[in-house]
């Protein structure tokens, strides 16, 4: 076989070799693209389900500020639902800053930078449920001494304040098992982090079959 013809086959094979990296890099960025379509759209539903549930709640807690059905007495009963009702505007927000982020045609879209804004913004949104989170706990707590003027005037003193202290305490310890149970973690901005991290694999596996 003279070097013309060994020069022909290598050629050939090289142009093979750029056709299939290109057909696996299509196909990788096909995959991320449907793979990322899913997730987008499961977020969006999520999110409209939490919008309808905080609105419920929002509607509630005016209810008790307008119709006061505990029949509070002091103005101070009201802060844990005040708390409260700072979690559910702060979800709100979020949600409605969520569905606004995730509001994107993938088809028209560099899946690489949708990643990385996407992860942004799961980071932001991460923050904000800590915050909820927080002032769920606090309210949730705090309920319990809501209602502790009132069983002051039925009970005594002693017994009232035995019956808050254990709903506050149970309230606690349900919300650490709740917690160590994994009932409050979010896991899509890894999922979405792990998709870049294979779309950086793919990137640097054809940059090393193109210096070949």
């Amino acid at each position: 076989m003279n070097i013309d013809q060994l020069k022909a086959d290598w050629q050939r094979y090289h142009q093979k070799l750029e056709l299939s990296q290109r057909l696996n890099e299509q196909l990788m960025h096909s995959m991320l693209k449907e793979r990322s379509r899913s997730r987008v759209a499961k977020i969006r539903r999520d999110n409209m389900i939490y919008m309808i549930l905080m609105m419920m709640n929002l509607v509630i807690l005016t209810a008790i500020f307008a119709g006061n059905p505990f029949d509070f007495k002091y103005s101070l009963q009201y802060i844990p639902y005040g708390i409260l009702t700072t979690g559910v505007l702060l979800a709100l927000v979020s949600l409605f800053k969520s569905l606004q982020s995730f509001n994107v045609n993938l088809n028209h879209v560099d899946i690489e930078r949708f990643l990385k804004k996407t992860i942004t913004e799961l980071e932001k949104s991460r923050k904000m449920e800590r915050w909820f989170g927080t002032t769920i706990v606090a309210a949730g707590v705090l309920t319990a001494l809501s209602f502790l003027p009132n069983k002051l005037q039925n009970k005594s003193p002693g017994q009232a304040w035995i019956e808050t202290v254990i709903i506050m305490a149970v309230t606690v310890v349900i919300y650490i098992i709740a917690f160590k149970l994994g009932a409050f973690k979010n896991r899509k901005k890894e999922d979405f982090e792990n998709d870049l991290k294979e779309l950086n694999a793919l990137k640097a596996i054809a940059s090393e079959l193109s210096d070949k």
